[in-house]
């Protein structure tokens, strides 16, 4: 199978070597060289959970590589789904208008506070409520609803668990309209290992082995039988992430409380 799209570069990775662990070892990886184009989306597949988050990371800039280049070109999102800057003392408004304070150029073309009010009128939650007293599946879907509010260049998805829903669902119906205009024209890259997500999205994928190489490339139905001629582990069920390479730094929790009144 021939994978085409543009070749105009939204992240290029030149010889990228980084550490990373697997069981009981920590070890570095053999060099990575690839480009991630404007309008591509691509699936990085691994069982390794750690490689999966600790690529984004890279990628992101919360890790730096051993050695070797990353390149981005035009504005990356953080890893979409996950806390990001949001102080959990805050109510879901304030942490909405903290974040549109802070990239007010990247904001989507749409009125945040309605878009915020009819996500969480959904799923039966107050914009004044505290971010902490939500439940950790809502937690969750706050940070990915917050994150659809905005647009970017390229978009970093650890998981698509927010689409993993009822199809018949109105939560779902809405993250996948949105999410499909966010992404439209844009790049999308995806450690997700729901293979009906990755089938629906991706065009390309990268197999990563557990020593962090790059066995195969190819369109992502290629690679899913790749995996299964050559007896690679198994993708994990879950597509939960390995948030310890992004919770510390994407922290925000020294939000000083005199800010409180006017977030």
């Amino acid at each position: 199978m021939t994978v085409t799209y543009d070749q105009i570069p939204s992240i290029e990775v030149k010889d990228v070597v980084f550490k990373c662990a697997f069981r009981d070892s920590v070890f570095l990886t053999p060099p990575w060289t690839t480009t991630f184009s404007q309008g591509e989306r691509v699936a990085l597949i691994s069982s390794n959970r750690k490689i999966r988050s600790q690529f984004i990371s890279l990628l992101y800039g919360l890790l730096k590589p051993e050695s070797g280049q990353i390149i981005s070109h035009g504005f990356v999102s953080w890893p979409l789904g996950l806390k990001g800057g949001l102080d959990s003392k805050l109510t879901l408004k304030q942490n909405m208008r903290f974040l549109v304070g802070m990239y007010p150029d990247r904001l989507a073309p749409l009125d945040w506070d309605r878009f915020l009010a009819a996500f969480l009128q959904i799923l039966n939650l107050s914009a004044d409520q505290p971010l902490k007293t939500l439940r950790s599946k809502d937690q969750r879907l706050f940070f990915m609803v917050v994150s659809l509010a905005f647009t970017f260049d390229t978009f970093l998805l650890p998981s698509a668990f927010f689409l993993q829903g009822n199809e018949k669902d109105k939560l779902y119906q809405y993250f996948k309209k949105v999410f499909d205009a966010r992404i439209e024209n844009q790049c999308l890259i995806t450690t997700s290992v729901n293979r009906k997500f990755l089938k629906q999205y991706c065009q390309r994928g990268l197999v990563i082995d557990n020593a962090g190489a790059i066995s195969f490339e190819g369109g992502v139905e290629d690679c899913f039988a790749w995996l299964k001629s050559h007896n690679a582990p198994t993708l994990d069920a879950d597509d939960s992430v390995d948030e310890s390479s992004f919770s510390k730094e994407l922290d925000n929790e020294d939000i000083d409380p005199s800010l409180y009144d006017i977030i």
